[in-house]
This record gives structure tokens, C-alpha cells and sequence, in this order.
């Protein structure tokens, strides 16, 4: 059996910053790239990679989650470097002797990734159920007399 040549990536449009301007240092003509910050919660191999960011090559609206999506197709046989600035506690930016800012990079394999995207989503919308589920049970658990107003007697 063949090995899928691709993974594809779908998450929400407000992870990914599409068509970003930039000038190429070394032709100066304006060129674009695209931006993925992983949503909170994306454990890889036990790394927390929660608000790293990649660029991928291609971004297009997702074929079957709809126009709210992004699906990203991704070497299955690339590793995807993952990078995130390192801050200091009171929140400025470290940088090193030259004045460059430190990123912390985590290299991982696109299915490890996606998985982990994957698993995250399913945690949050769990979290989410169970919230509208207590909701719910208060609602409910709340005495309907003390809510309806007397009657207006003339």
C-alpha cells in the first residue's frame, strides 16, 4: 500500500494569517507568505506547542468544513519546524548578544501534528458540552415560582 504523499491540516480562520507582505531583502519586490499559531492545548509528545507558529506554502478555505476553515496540505515526509519567542517574566522579548530575538523551535513529523491538532479540538468541544451541560442542570434545578411576577389584580 502507497503512503499518503500529503496531510492536510484544518483548523479555524482565526489561526491563520493569510497573504502577509513582505520585501524580499534581496530582489526588493513584495512577496507574501502565510502564518499558523496552534491553538491552546496542542500537546506534542508530551510538549506543550500551544501558540507556536509555522508557515505553511498553501492556504485554501477547507473543502468540507466550510468557509470558517483552513485547510493546509503538508509534506507527509517533511518535519514542520514549529517556533515560538522566548520572553522574559516581566514580558519583554530575550535576545541574544547580537539583539536578535531567541525562538524556542520544535521540529515535529505532519501527522504527529495534526493528530495533536486533532486531540486538542476534541478536548475543547468536550469542555464546551460539559459546560452547556451544567448550564443546563442549574437551569433547571432553579425554583420557577420565584421568577413569575404576582398578578396585577384592579
Amino acid at each position: 500500500m502507497e503512503e499518503r504523499k500529503n496531510v492536510y491540516l484544518t483548523l479555524h480562520r482565526k489561526f491563520v494569517h493569510e497573504n502577509i507582505i513582505y520585501t524580499d531583502r534581496k530582489t526588493g519586490e513584495s512577496k507574501t507568505f502565510h502564518s499558523v499559531t496552534l491553538p491552546k492545548g496542542t500537546i506534542i509528545d508530551g510538549v506543550d506547542v500551544s501558540y507556536y507558529q509555522f508557515s505553511p506554502m498553501f492556504v485554501s478555505p477547507s473543502r468540507f468544513k466550510g468557509e470558517n476553515y483552513r485547510d493546509m496540505p503538508l509534506l507527509a515526509s517533511r518535519e514542520i519546524w514549529l517556533k515560538k519567542g522566548l520572553v522574559n517574566p516581566d514580558g519583554t522579548p530575550v535576545r541574544d548578544e547580537n539583539g536578535k530575538e531567541v525562538k524556542d523551535i520544535v521540529k515535529v513529523m505532519p501527522a504527529a501534528l495534526k493528530q495533536a491538532v486533532d486531540n486538542s479540538r476534541k478536548e475543547f468541544l468536550a469542555s464546551l458540552s460539559d459546560k452547556a451541560k451544567d448550564a443546563r442542570e442549574a437551569s433547571q434545578n432553579q425554583s420557577r415560582e420565584t421568577e413569575r411576577p404576582e398578578p396585577v389584580t384592579r
